[in-house]
């Protein structure tokens, strides 16, 4: 997945793409993918629940989905995941390249508690 190359329209910098936006089913699977050129804005390589904030949707997200075999180029992917509404994503990363942790883990939003 490349995110921006030299030949990309100008109008792309003005926007906070994806590579990827995970589906609404439980346990949908992405393996195997090499992200790069996810460095402007507010892109990032994975996006959280496509259409789960939708206003005509009664979405609420939390799907858990796997990973395996994932690369991410450090150099040109600084954010990895953004989570979209309503951050309830799981993502379970089967062999630590996702989280970059080498062993199984789970990668959940963190919304911090305000008043």
């Amino acid at each position: 997945m490349i995110g921006k190359s030299s030949n990309s329209e100008y109008k792309l910098e003005n926007t906070s793409t994806h590579g990827i936006i995970t589906g609404r089913s439980d346990y949908f699977q992405i393996k195997n993918v090499k992200f790069y050129n996810f460095n402007w804005g507010e892109s990032a390589a994975l996006g959280s629940c496509s259409h789960c904030s939708h206003d005509s949707e009664s979405d609420s997200g939390a799907r858990t989905i796997t990973f395996s075999g994932m690369y991410f180029d450090d150099a040109t992917v600084p954010r990895r995941i953004l989570y979209q509404t309503p951050y309830r994503a799981i993502f379970y990363d089967l062999d630590g390249t996702l989280s970059n942790k080498g062993v199984k883990s789970w990668v959940t939003p963190h919304m911090p508690h305000h008043e």
